[in-house]
Formats: structure tokens, C-alpha cells, sequence
């Protein structure tokens, strides 16, 4: 087992990517005795998946001036970026790879200002249990003990799509994982499926654009997300309350005067207590009839990218569909079998690659991931009401299989979606990253 050598309160956070770096930037910050083990299965520390990437046309879906990985510091990324030798902004974004070294630029200056106090262990957390007062988590390789837990596992494993049977998964003409595949080995392909139409998609899209390869993107309602304007719209100081219906009335209402961006902007910041407002009958009506549209106007995509992708449309590259995936055969290719939206007769057609690109899973008793089976199983934590993720309390902390607090046990970033709903980029984690390391600060014994 590995046991801290100092006598601070010592914090283990199970992840390292935006959310986990961010959490342990924090407590070392605001404490001098805290000492923070981060535990990433993938062994890259900082970056994450969405930042680890070296690909010139993955940019950012934020601008810049709002990346900062501090909200009292709103100028620190672009401070840290005049520095830099080389960068270029394009529309007012930067390249998810700059984004990646700027947060192992925070990682570094972390390791430098406190070596003797942050621990990095490249490991897969499997189980946790409890341990007297702390926890006791079993790795891959080997053991850590702990006086508190930070769940930041980011967003869940890909959803499967329907129809993907154990001879699809075992062909190498199928990607279960986007983000762990090399296009490289596929590079023959000529006529390839994607399945979904979201940022995931217009990622993959744009990696595997080549001269004669034909991409197809397919998705229950054939919606591609919107874009930025190159320049920033005029802000929208309206307000919004009400049910689901009302809202989108209120919507439809504000973009007859002003930029749908600035509206859909001006929402944003209320909509965690929007969606902390409604009940449970209205949250499950937003997210069945509403999500979409709310997906693609506020997800939107960096101008660059959109220009790609219409570019793509236009040439005959790249065509969207909307339908229903219904039978996925592996033969010598992948057989697809998919009903047009409002139509009754599937289509079959035969694809060289098949790339699932429909983003993370939405329910969390699904997941695989083993933290996650095993904390449900033990009961130290349960799904929230909806099954998005993990129940919390107002400020992270989970909830046990009882409903009472499991102390010492917090979640942040999409697995708190279900109590909070926007907790997937950067504006929303950095605040939340900075309130639990205070709240474990202010929880110790």
C-alpha cells in the first residue's frame, strides 16, 4: 500500500484530466499541509482525452478569453499563452492540443511549488472501501489509503448503438472508442459510417477526411451542432424561468430581437438553476423532447471546424442522415441496416469502417467502468434520480445507497450532471473544481 509520508489531510482523485488537475490545483493552493495523490489510468496527467490530441483541425468549442482554468484569473491562459513561442488563434480559438499543454504547463507548476505534496500514480482505480475514518483504493498497482475521495472520471464510455453484436465489436472494421483509435489503420477504407451527428462526429470527420473517401453520419434526427459567430455576439441580458414548454417559448421569443448565440449564452448561466428548479416529471420531459435541439445550439462548433464540415457537405464528402439504426452484420465489411426518420423500410449498405461516434453513455447503471460497478455494488453511492450519473449533495458530495452522505466521498464533472446538468466544459468545472477543494478544506476532521 501506498501511505503518504507526511501528516496532512491527504486527498485522492481518481482521474486526471481537467476535472481531477483542477481539484488538486486547488487544494494545494489553499493549503500548505494538503497532500493530493492523482490516479489516471491512462498515465497522461493534465490533458485528458478531449486535450491529448495533436490534430491542427481539433479546436476548442469555447473562445479563448473564456478558457481560463481560473474564474478569479480570467486573463491566466492568455497571460501563460504570450509566453509561449508559437500559437495561433483562429476566429478567436486555439487548437485542443495548445489547451492540453497549458493545463500541463499547471501540472508542472504544481510538481515544482509542491513535490513533496502531489503524487502521481498510472494506475486503473478498481475498488474502493472504507478504512476507519478515510478510504482504502485497490489500483492496478497496488493500494492507496486516503482521508478523502475525488471522483473525476470525466465523461462515461462510449454508448453502444443498437444492433452492434460480439462479431461487430471483434471486426477491425469497427471503432467502439473514437478517441482510442488510429486512423492510420484504416487507412484504405473508402466509404465509412459514422454514427451520431454531434462534436464527437465533426471530429472524427475532419481526422478522417481524405481525397475519394466518402463519409456518411447518421443519427436519430440528423441535427449537425450549430456554430460560433466569428465575432462575439451583443449580449443578451433577458431572463428565463418557468417549465421546459415555457422556456422554449421564451427562447423563440428573445431570438425574434437578438443573436440565438447571445440568447443560448445568457441561458447557460441559469441553467443549473433552471434545471435544480424543475422536478423530476419536467427534467425527464427536457431530456426526452428537448435535449437535441439544446445539444446543437449550445455545443456549438469553433468556426473553423464548421467551415470544414460545410465545405464537406457541400462537396459530396461528407452526408448526414437522419433515421434509426436497426442491424449492424460483420461480413468481410459491415453490413448496416437503418430506417430513414418517419419511414418504415430499413436500408442495407455495406461499409469499409464503422465509427461510433454517438458520445458517452447516458446511464450510469450501464457503465463498465469498474469504479463506478463497484461503488454501486457496495452502496457507497447510487444513480440520481434520472440515472445520469452519481446523486450528490449541493456541493459534490455523494450520496450513499441509503440517501445519507458516504463522507469523505465526492464526484465532480459529468458525473454530477443529474444534480447540476451543465458540468461538461470548462466555464462550469473550473468554478466547481474550486468549490469542492474548498468544501474538502473546510471538511476536515
Amino acid at each position: 500500500m501506498r501511505v503518504p509520508q507526511q501528516n496532512g489531510p491527504h486527498v485522492a482523485i481518481v482521474g486526471a484530466g481537467f476535472s481531477g488537475l483542477l481539484t488538486a490545483v486547488n487544494l494545494l493552493k489553499a493549503s500548505r499541509d494538503v497532500r493530493v495523490t492523482l490516479i489516471e489510468r491512462r498515465g497522461v496527467f493534465g490533458p485528458g482525452t478531449a486535450y491529448d490530441t495533436g490534430n491542427p483541425g481539433h479546436l476548442l468549442n469555447v473562445r479563448l478569453d473564456n478558457m481560463s482554468a481560473f474564474p478569479d484569473k480570467p486573463s491566466h491562459l492568455a497571460d501563460w499563452l504570450a509566453e509561449q513561442p508559437s500559437w495561433r488563434a483562429q476566429d478567436g480559438f486555439i487548437t485542443r492540443g495548445v489547451y492540453g499543454d497549458y493545463l500541463q504547463a499547471l501540472l508542472d507548476e504544481a510538481l515544482d511549488d509542491a513535490p513533496d505534496r502531489l503524487n502521481l500514480i498510472g494506475a486503473e482505480a478498481q475498488s474502493i472501501d472504507r478504512q476507519g475514518d478515510g478510504w482504502r483504493i485497490l489500483t492496478s498497482d497496488g493500494e492507496v489509503a486516503a482521508d478523502q475521495v475525488v471522483l473525476a472520471l470525466g465523461n462515461l464510455e462510449p454508448a453502444s448503438p443498437p444492433g452492434v453484436e460480439d462479431a461487430v465489436r471483434a471486426s477491425p472494421a469497427y471503432v467502439e472508442n473514437p478517441w482510442r483509435f488510429d486512423p492510420q489503420t484504416a487507412r484504405d477504407a473508402r466509404n465509412v459510417l459514422l454514427i451520431g451527428s454531434g462534436l464527437t462526429m465533426v471530429d472524427a470527420a475532419i481526422t478522417l477526411r481524405r481525397p475519394g473517401r466518402r463519409l456518411t453520419a447518421l443519427s436519430r434526427h440528423g441535427l449537425l451542432p450549430r456554430a460560433h459567430a466569428t465575432v462575439p455576439p451583443t449580449p443578451y441580458v433577458g431572463a428565463f424561468s418557468g417549465s421546459p414548454a415555457e422556456i422554449l417559448r421564451q427562447i423563440r421569443a428573445a431570438t425574434a430581437e437578438a443573436d440565438w448565440r447571445a440568447v443560448f449564452d445568457r441561458l447557460r448561466h441559469s441553467a443549473r438553476d433552471i434545471w435544480r428548479g424543475w422536478s423530476r416529471v419536467e427534467r425527464g420531459r427536457f431530456l426526452r423532447h428537448l435535449r437535441p435541439l439544446w445539444d446543437v445550439h449550445r455545443h456549438r462548433l469553433s468556426p473553423g471546424p464548421a467551415r470544414d464540415i460545410h465545405s464537406m457537405l457541400a462537396g459530396g464528402e461528407l452526408t448526414i442522415l437522419a433515421g434509426k439504426l436497426t442491424e449492424l452484420k460483420a461480413t468481410d465489411v459491415i453490413e448496416v441496416s437503418w430506417r430513414p426518420r418517419g419511414k418504415k423500410r430499413a436500408i442495407k449498405e455495406r461499409f469499409d469502417l464503422v465509427v461510433n461516434c454517438t458520445g458517452p453513455l447516458g446511464v450510469i447503471s450501464k457503465s463498465t467502468e469498474p469504479m463506478i460497478r463497484d461503488i454501486l455494488d457496495k452502496g457507497y453511492g447510487r444513480p440520481d434520480p434520472l440515472g445520469l450519473g452519481l446523486q450528490v449533495d449541493d456541493e459534490g458530495g455523494l450520496l450513499d445507497g441509503a440517501g445519507a452522505p458516504a463522507r469523505g466521498l465526492h464526484a465532480i464533472g459529468p458525473l454530477t450532471r443529474g444534480a447540476f446538468w451543465e458540468m461538461t466544459a470548462v466555464p462550469d468545472l473550473r468554478g466547481q473544481a474550486r468549490d469542492l477543494a474548498a468544501r474538502i478544506l473546510s471538511d476536515r476532521p
